[in-house]
């Protein structure tokens, strides 16, 4: 049996968190897994490059989970989805053990995005989550059996997509008809 890595438990613990309807403690374990990730795939970058470069990597199948539409490149008052979460989320958590007040997240799906704040549904940190769990730098993690996520009606078992995005991504693409999406 496979031992978890620190991305795999951070995982598991943010679920956790998300279970319990506690997005800052979701995100306290999720970002030092974005940034490990990141740090597979960009050895050579700082935290933030890495960071907001694994969230810009990842913008399609996070915005599709998360909201429900694909938002890819998109600036509101000069800030990108990937530099809002590190400047609000990441940024604040390590620092200071808290979101800014600037980030907030909702149950009720809705989207708010301006200058007094950002406010997005709590699915976003879903979005990210799978983001981490299918990235091809993590092959070989795992987390307790059982675990599942269910995208646009179809489930996933964790174990089984973890380093995997091929499955997740076809049936995103087939819910949105658009073959292209992550092209």
């Amino acid at each position: 049996m496979r031992t978890p890595s620190g991305i795999s438990r951070r995982v598991q613990q943010c679920i956790e968190h998300l279970q319990k309807n506690d997005p800052e403690g979701a995100l306290v374990n999720l970002f030092p897994a974005i940034d490990k990730t990141g740090k597979k795939r960009r050895p050579s970058d700082g935290v933030g490059s890495r960071v907001r470069g694994f969230l810009k990597d990842e913008e399609v199948l996070i915005s599709a989970v998360g909201m429900g539409n694909v938002f890819k490149g998109c600036e509101f008052d000069g800030l990108s989805f990937e530099k809002a979460l590190y400047k609000f989320g990441r940024t604040p958590i390590a620092h200071e053990g808290e979101l800014d007040p600037l980030l907030k997240f909702n149950s009720n799906s809705g989207i708010r995005i301006g200058r007094d704040g950002w406010n997005l549904p709590v699915s976003y940190i879903s979005g990210m989550t799978l983001a981490v769990i299918v990235a091809p730098e993590n092959t070989g993690e795992m987390t307790s059996d059982g675990l599942k996520i269910t995208v646009f009606g179809k489930s996933f078992s964790l174990n089984e997509i973890w380093g995997n995005p091929e499955s997740v991504r076809v049936h995103i693409c087939e819910t949105f008809r658009d073959p292209n999406l992550f092209a």
